[in-house]
């Protein structure tokens, strides 16, 4: 069914409000999302991305920019939940947007997964609100299946474990229950975030590649263990930046650019 009010219809009102193009707003074909202010600013400095003058949400939720090797890639630091990452992905989609490439964090249900795990979700669990939207209640979700084997080839490039399995993603991280918490586990469902279902039914609604990457941050499968502001949790991030810009390196290699970006970045 056609919306009445389209991602289009928005960036078509706002570029003429502005009087502006697409162009200027510099949004990439690739896109790389995350929920924290310091990994894109990270991103930015390590690739020499510049702040969007022209970006819809100016300081409140940054996009920086750059060209590498021919192809313009965005770094953006999305509102926390579904509802306004996916709000924003499906503008910038409108504005030439193909490839997402997700950077966040999640709480592990698993021992097997403790503090700092690399996780890939290939399956998600939805128990956010906005994915009924895309797909008609669909239980779960998924990733595009060549940029999830991308990044665990990447991972195993850069030397570095990861584990992918099943995701659950809710809008209530306060209602995570000790029996929702146990039945979850007992399924095998490695950890818990708030947006990645919903990105993944964006990407197969829109025909739109999307895979994320999360960093354990907390424990649950026993009493609360948080590691925020650790040194344990930083390296952990660290390496997961550098897992997402060797995928970008990949990327765009296939697209005859020449790998270097994970190298530049050491």
């Amino acid at each position: 069914m056609e919306e009445r009010f389209s991602p289009q219809m928005f960036v078509n009102y706002y570029i003429s409000q502005q009087g502006i193009s697409v162009e200027d707003i510099g949004i990439g074909s690739l896109v790389v999302v995350s929920w924290s202010k310091s990994a894109i600013e990270s991103f930015a400095n390590m690739t020499g991305a510049q702040f969007s003058d022209h970006w819809f949400y100016h300081q409140r939720n940054p996009l920086y920019s750059t060209t590498i090797h021919g192809q313009r890639v965005s770094f953006l630091r999305a509102p926390v939940g579904a509802p306004g990452t996916i709000m924003m992905m499906e503008e910038m989609i409108a504005c030439g947007a193909h490839t997402f490439l997700g950077l966040g964090w999640a709480g592990s249900l698993q021992p097997s997964a403790p503090i700092g795990t690399l996780l890939i979700p290939t399956k998600c669990i939805c128990e956010e609100g906005t994915s009924r939207h895309y797909l008609d209640d669909q239980a779960t979700t998924s990733p595009d299946d060549r940029l999830a084997q991308l990044m665990q080839s990447a991972a195993k490039v850069e030397g570095m474990e990861t584990v992918a399995g099943s995701q659950w993603t809710t809008d209530a991280p306060y209602r995570e229950t000790h029996a929702r918490i146990e039945t979850y586990a007992k399924q095998g469902v490695l950890g818990v975030d708030m947006e990645t279902s919903a990105m993944y039914a964006l990407g197969q609604f829109r025909g739109v590649s999307v895979c994320n990457l999360l960093v354990v941050s907390d424990e649950l499968w026993h009493d609360w263990r948080p590691a925020f502001g650790s040194a344990e949790l930083e390296a952990a991030t660290t390496r997961a930046q550098q897992l997402i810009l060797r995928c970008l390196e990949d990327l765009l290699d296939k697209r005859g650019g020449q790998a270097s970006l994970a190298a530049d970045s050491k």
